[in-house]
C-alpha cells in the first residue's frame, strides 16, 4: 500500500472561491430544498404545501439495534445523498418499492447536514466516495459502494457504524435534474479569482459541479468545489427569492422531480428548516470535509484512507452541538470563505473548455448529462 496524497489535517486548501464538483446534486438537494421551502416566508405557503405533498417518499429503515445514541433534542442530522442512475433503472420506483437491484446507481456525493438545537449553527461535513471503509455485511471497499451494494439504508447503516453519526432523515437526489434546478434560478453567479463572476446554469454548470480530473487535487477539490456552489446558491436563493415567486414556484416543481425524501421528513419539519436558512443565510453555514490521511492504494484501488478516530470525535461534537469549540483545538479541513477561495477551473471556464464538455457529450446524445468526470 503506497500513499499518494498527504494527510488531511497538513493539507492547505487551494483558496478558491468556489469548488465545487462532481456528481452532486445532493448540493442539488440542499439547495433547491432550501429554496423551495423559502415559498413559505413570502406568502405561498398554498403553494409549498401543495407541491411539497408532490415529492415522493420511501421507507428509510433507519431503525435497527446497535445504532450509535441519538443526543436528546431536536438537532438533525440530514444525510444528503447525490446519485447517478445506470441505464433503464428508475430510482423512484426502486425506493418507493423496497425493491433495490445491487449496481443499479452510483452515489458520488455524500453529505451530512447537522442543524443544531437552537438553530443557530449549522455544519455541512462531506465524505469522500472513495474513503476505505467497513460496509456492513459486505466487508471493506469504498464508502459509494455501500449505496450500490444496498441503497440509502446501507449507506446510512455504514456511516452511523464508521463515524458514530445518528442519522435522522435522508435525501436522495437524482443527478439528471440538476441542470433544470440551475436553469429554473436563471443561472447560478460564480466568484472567480480575478473577482469577476461567472453565470452558469444548465449542461454547463452540470458539467462545472462534476468535474475532477481537471482539479489539481481530483475529488478533494471537487468536493471544495460543491460546497462553494451550493453556499453561492443559497445565498442567492435568501437575497433575492423572496422577491420572484414565480421562480419559487418553478423551483418547487423541479424538486418533486428531483428528489425522494425519507417518509419521516413531513413539510412542517422542511419548512422549518427553510424558515432557519432563510432567516440565517447561507453564511452561517460551516462547510468541511471529515478527517482523512490522504490517498492510498489497497488491493489495486485508489481510496482514500479515513481519520476513523478523528472522524467520530468530530460528529460527537458536531451531535453535542460543541464545534465551536472543537475547532479551536483540532485540525478542521474548513471550506474558506468566498472572499478568500480561488477557483482552481476558472481559465478552464474562461477558455470554453467546459462549453465543449458540453458539445462532446451531446454528440452522445446526453446533452443534459456531459462526462466531465
Amino acid at each position: 500500500m503506497s500513499e499518494h496524497r498527504p494527510a488531511s489535517a497538513h493539507r492547505t486548501r487551494r483558496a478558491g472561491p468556489l469548488r465545487l464538483a462532481k456528481r452532486h446534486p445532493a448540493l442539488s438537494v440542499l439547495c433547491v430544498l432550501a429554496l423551495a421551502l423559502l415559498v413559505g416566508v413570502g406568502g405561498w405557503v398554498w403553494v409549498l404545501n401543495s407541491r411539497l405533498g408532490d415529492i415522493p417518499r420511501f421507507d428509510a429503515e433507519l431503525d435497527r439495534p446497535g445504532r450509535p445514541e441519538r443526543v436528546e433534542g431536536s438537532a438533525l442530522n440530514v444525510l444528503l445523498v447525490g446519485v447517478d442512475a445506470g441505464p433503464g433503472h428508475d430510482l423512484r420506483e426502486q425506493l418507493q418499492t423496497g425493491d433495490w437491484v445491487e449496481g443499479s446507481f452510483r452515489s458520488d456525493t455524500m453529505m451530512v447536514w447537522h442543524l443544531s438545537e437552537d438553530r443557530d449553527s449549522s455544519q455541512v461535513v462531506s465524505l469522500p466516495r472513495d474513503a476505505w471503509v467497513e460496509i456492513p455485511g459486505r466487508g471493506r471497499a469504498k464508502l459509494n459502494a455501500a449505496f450500490s451494494f444496498g441503497g440509502p439504508r446501507l449507506l446510512a447503516h455504514t456511516l452511523e457504524e464508521t463515524a458514530g453519526v445518528f442519522v435522522d432523515h435522508v435525501v436522495v437526489v437524482d443527478f439528471e435534474g440538476f441542470a433544470e434546478v440551475t436553469e429554473t434560478l436563471g443561472g447560478v453567479e460564480v466568484p472567480m479569482a480575478d473577482g469577476t463572476t461567472s453565470r452558469l446554469e444548465g449542461a454547463e454548470a452540470l458539467a462545472y459541479v462534476r468535474d475532477r480530473k481537471s482539479l489539481p487535487e481530483g475529488d478533494f477539490d471537487r468536493i471544495d468545489r460543491q460546497q462553494h456552489f451550493l453556499r453561492a446558491v443559497l445565498e442567492q436563493a435568501v437575497s433575492g427569492s423572496r422577491t420572484n415567486p414565480l421562480r419559487l414556484t418553478g423551483l418547487v416543481g423541479d424538486l418533486a422531480e428531483l428528489v425522494v425524501l425519507d417518509s419521516e421528513f413531513d413539510q412542517g419539519l422542511i419548512r422549518s428548516l427553510a424558515m432557519t436558512i432563510t432567516r440565517k443565510g447561507a453564511g452561517e453555514f460551516t462547510w468541511l470535509t471529515a478527517p482523512h490521511h490522504g490517498t492510498a492504494t489497497i488491493d489495486g484501488q485508489s481510496v482514500v484512507e479515513l481519520d476513523v478516530r478523528a472522524t467520530r470525535a468530530l460528529f460527537q461534537a458536531i451531535a453535542r452541538d460543541d464545534f465551536e469549540r472543537y475547532r479551536r483545538t483540532h485540525d478542521v479541513d474548513l471550506l474558506p470563505p468566498p472572499t478568500e477561495s480561488i477557483d482552481p477551473l476558472d481559465e478552464v471556464i474562461r477558455s470554453g473548455a467546459v462549453a465543449a464538455c458540453v458539445t462532446q457529450e451531446s454528440s452522445k446524445g446526453h446533452a443534459h448529462r456531459p462526462t466531465v468526470r
